[in-house]
């Protein structure tokens, strides 16, 4: 039984979850509140997930852990076997992975209903042997939460609505995409479809506001969340595109204009040596940023991808990517490398946290 410490509406662990129940893998959750001394001397830091194997190997980060179980599958893979599709997939994973957490934490903190629905549920998920009152766990969590990963992240009255239409347009590009195929890029999901569970499953698909906003404007998107989470792998070779189609197009160029700009913008701060930064996105101004080597490495990680590709399938791709947001994945190098997983060990690397030690302070 592989061990999975997480939370039933985590973001990360929803998408593995997924996965695993694709794979028909078996699996048990357990709360990282409490495990927390094994979770840190087997993976290096607490997250959701960490994972256990059965073999006691330890594994942490969703997009190595889902890359990993795929190479032991006997199955067709997740990942498209056409080079520029898989490049595709990739940009789109971390764009779910890395973007549209920003949205997805504000719906759930920002909005009273929100918070009230996540933070009971996490007090009794993960807070069972504290000895406090009920309401102090939950406002502990709201505190938390809402000052680090919201206010903290750059989420404020200049950058609401901006963060809102990221979580619309995200609807509105996939809903098009989905009323021409069940998945993002054919008849079976790829790690683009399961990059995309994790924004979608468990924040914007349950909490209340952003549940109610994807039932009412992108139904498809509602169907396509339930599909996923009941679909599993057959023997049978998937059906995916071959070229960019319009619906598709327009998802990178989204993908580009808010997720490849916030790397571009975090390598540069990183390389100054910032811990913030501000940064324009789509017209909207966000400011003092918090600076992450985690995710120098995913640029890293992309540029690499990048670079595997011929050159036919660069211009197959390029041709689709807006050149003054694409850039990034083809020019010189980040000014510093973030020396993260430098010997290619991931997911059985010694982990680090995506901001700092953990949880952005919030500062005015």
């Amino acid at each position: 039984m592989i061990r999975v410490f997480g939370s039933r509406i985590s973001y990360y662990t929803g998408k593995l979850e997924t996965y695993l129940r694709f794979r028909s893998l078996d699996y048990e959750l357990l709360p990282t509140i409490g495990n927390e001394r094994e979770i840190r001397a087997g993976a290096g830091t607490v997250q959701m997930p960490i994972v256990q194997l059965e073999d006691g190997r330890w594994m942490s980060d969703s997009t190595p852990v889902l890359a990993w179980f795929d190479t032991q599958q006997d199955r067709p893979s997740i990942y498209p076997s056409d080079p520029a599709m898989r490049f595709v997939a990739l940009l789109l994973e971390d764009y779910a992975d890395e973007w549209l957490w920003r949205p997805a934490m504000h719906y759930r903190w920002s909005y009273r209903q929100d918070r009230q629905y996540a933070s009971g549920l996490l007090a009794d998920e993960l807070l069972t042997h504290y000895p406090l009152p009920r309401f102090v766990k939950r406002l502990l969590l709201t505190v938390r939460q809402l000052g680090g990963f919201v206010r903290g992240d750059g989420v404020n009255r200049a950058t609401r609505a901006h963060v809102e239409r990221s979580y619309a347009n995200a609807l509105d590009r996939m809903e098009a995409i989905l009323a021409e195929r069940r998945f993002v890029l054919g008849n079976a999901p790829t790690i683009a479809d399961f990059g995309c569970m994790a924004p979608m499953l468990r924040h914007f698909g349950q909490d209340p506001t952003p549940a109610e906003i994807m039932r009412r404007r992108a139904p498809g998107v509602y169907a396509w969340v339930a599909r996923m989470w009941n679909t599993r792998a057959t023997e049978t070779a998937p059906e995916l595109v071959s070229e960019i189609d319009p619906p598709l197009a327009a998802l990178l160029t989204e993908a580009c204009e808010t997720h490849l700009v916030q790397l571009r913008e975090n390598a540069t701060a990183y390389g100054r040596g910032l811990r913030r930064y501000d940064q324009e996105i789509q017209g909207c101004r966000y400011t003092r940023v918090p600076t992450s080597r985690y995710r120098v490495w995913c640029l890293e990680e992309l540029r690499r991808a990048w670079q595997c590709l011929d050159d036919v399938a660069r211009s197959q791709v390029r041709r689709h990517l807006p050149e003054s947001h694409a850039a990034v994945l083809w020019d010189a190098a980040p000014p510093k490398a973030s020396e993260y997983d430098s010997d290619r060990r991931a997911p059985f690397n010694r982990a680090i946290n995506v901001f700092g030690t953990g949880v952005p302070r919030w500062s005015r």
